[in-house]
């Protein structure tokens, strides 16, 4: 009885083992994750094909910056941490590179979400519109996840703790 079912078990590790190594190599998952992040908008909105088209190639240009400026973020903060021991390093100048960078990523979500908003129609605009102010404002109101932050407190008294 055993002989028999260890050949069986073994080719079953190496089936499923394949198939792990092979979800790895392909990582599907996280090209589902990023076409849904991708696409959120444009099945939001309700593009045309026309639009889509237009969606994609601005989506593209604007993970091109992105992926630009945080490629600068990472060297400023290899150079700034590989400091520690090299007092010739303006640490203040470094921070300040690194903190006009991420203003500059804060501007290019902005026009990236603005030209976005021009090839919108009227209608496409105003949804478009109530998505980016529910997202500003956290999304929706339920309670918080953990490590996010607590509801704001009600006016008036907190009420006294249990006896």
């Amino acid at each position: 009885m055993k002989s028999k079912l260890l050949p069986i078990l073994l080719v079953m590790l190496i089936l499923l083992n394949g198939v792990l190594i092979f979800m790895l190599i392909k990582k599907t998952h996280k090209n589902v994750a990023q076409n849904q992040e991708r696409t959120f908008l444009a099945n939001q909105l309700e593009f045309t094909e026309e639009q889509q088209i237009k969606f994609i190639h601005l989506d593209e240009l604007h993970r091109e910056a992105m992926r630009a400026l945080e490629e600068q973020t990472r060297r400023h903060k290899d150079l700034l941490f590989h400091s520690f021991s090299d007092d010739a390093v303006n640490i203040d100048s470094l921070s300040q590179i690194i903190g006009k960078i991420n203003g500059e990523k804060e501007v290019e979500v902005f026009r990236f979400f603005k030209s976005v908003r021009e090839i919108c129609t009227v209608e496409q605009q105003e949804k478009f519109d109530t998505i980016i102010e529910k997202a500003l404002k956290g999304g929706q109101n339920g309670p918080p996840r953990e490590g996010m932050n607590h509801p704001p407190m009600r006016e008036g008294m907190p009420p006294p703790p249990p006896r």
